[in-house]
C-alpha cells in the first residue's frame, strides 16, 4: 500500500511575537548560538503563525493527505489558552476525513519548556491528549514519543521506564503484525549529524538517545520525524532516516517555514520540504 501524509513541526503560537523586538544584542546572543532571529518592530499576537498554519491546513486539504502530524510545540507557552485556542481554531478547518496527530513538544509539556514536571505532564494530558501513543494506518505502523520526559526525567519518576516499556511493546508488535514500514515521531530529533555525537539543547542527549536507538535499530525502524530545531536537518543511523523538519511557524535558521510531503511505499521513504514563502 502506498499513500502520503503531511508532518508539520513548531507551530509555536506566540513565538515570533515574543522575538519581535530585539535589540542588536540580544539578536547576536541569538546568532550565536546559531540562531537567526529577525529585527523587526515589537508586536502582539498570532499573526504569523495563524497564516502559516492556516496555509498549512490548506495544502494538506487540497493534497488529500492521509493524515497530518504536528511534531511538537503547538504553542509557544504551555500556561496559555489564547494560544491553544488559535491552534486548535485552525486545526478544526482540516477536512473532518484527514486524522490529525500532534507530538509533545518541550514548550506543549514542560512548565519551564525544558524540564517537565508531573504537574506539566499531567496539564498536557488534559489539554493535549496521550503524550505517546501508537496508531496504524494501510499495514505501516506509527510510533509518537515524548522526548521531554525522555530527555529529563528527573521530576518525573517512572515517566521514561514506562515510555522505555511502551515502545519496546509496541515495536514487538509491530514486528509481529509484519509491518512494511515502522515509523516514529519526535519533537526532538534524536540526533543531528551523528548517534554519538556530544550533547546540545537541539537533540536528545547521549545517555538517553543511545537505549532508544538500539531499540529503534533491533526493530527495523525505517526512520523518525521530528522538529524542534526549526530548519531541516538530514542524518542517518544505519540505513534509518533521522529527519528534523522546519518550523511551520518562526524559522530561526535559512529554511523558510513550510511543511513536509512524506510518501510512505512498502520498500522506501521519500520525503519532500515545501517552503511558504511568507518570510
Amino acid at each position: 500500500m502506498s499513500f502520503s501524509f503531511i508532518q508539520l513541526a513548531d507551530t509555536q503560537f506566540g513565538m515570533s511575537a515574543g522575538l519581535s523586538g530585539k535589540s542588536d544584542d540580544e539578536i547576536a546572543a541569538f546568532a550565536a548560538r546559531g540562531l537567526k532571529v529577525n529585527k523587526e518592530p515589537k508586536f502582539e499576537g498570532f499573526a504569523p503563525e495563524t497564516q502559516a498554519f492556516e496555509e498549512a491546513i490548506k495544502q494538506a486539504n487540497e493534497r488529500k493527505s492521509e493524515f497530518v502530524v504536528v511534531c511538537g510545540d503547538m504553542i509557544n507557552n504551555p500556561e496559555s489558552s489564547d494560544e491553544r485556542d488559535e491552534f486548535m481554531r485552525i486545526a478544526s478547518q482540516l477536512n473532518d476525513d484527514i486524522p490529525m496527530y500532534w507530538i509533545a513538544g518541550n514548550h506543549d509539556v514542560a512548565a519551564d519548556t525544558v524540564t517537565p514536571t508531573p504537574a506539566s505532564v499531567a496539564a498536557y494530558r488534559q489539554h493535549w491528549g496521550d503524550d505517546y501513543y501508537s496508531f496504524q494506518h494501510g499495514d505501516a505502523s506509527f510510533i509518537a514519543l515524548n522526548t521531554s520526559v525522555m530527555d529529563h526525567p528527573e521530576h518525573v519518576i517512572g515517566e521514561s521506564e514506562s515510555q522505555m516499556s511502551f515502545l519496546k511493546a509496541e515495536l514487538e508488535a509491530a514486528k509481529k503484525r509484519d509491518a512494511s514500514q515502522i515509523i516514529v515521531f519526535t519533537h526532538y530529533p534524536l540526533f543531528l549529524e551523528s548517534s554519538h555525537e556530544e550533547d546540545t539543547y537541539f537533540s536528545v542527549r547521549r545517555e538517553h538517545r543511545m537505549p532508544v536507538l538500539g531499540l529503534l535499530q533491533e526493530y527495523g525502524v525505517s526512520a523518525v520525524f521530528a522538529g524542534h530545531w526549526h530548519r531541516n536537518n538530514y542524518a542517518q543511523h544505519d540505513g534509518m532516516l533521522m529527519v528534523a523538519t522546519g518550523a511551520v511557524g518562526y524559522p530561526l535558521g535559512d529554511d523558510d517555514s513550510g511543511y513536509r510531503v512524506v510518501d510512505v511505499n512498502d520498500d522506501q521513504i521519500s520525503h519532500n520540504y515545501y517552503e511558504f514563502g511568507f518570510r
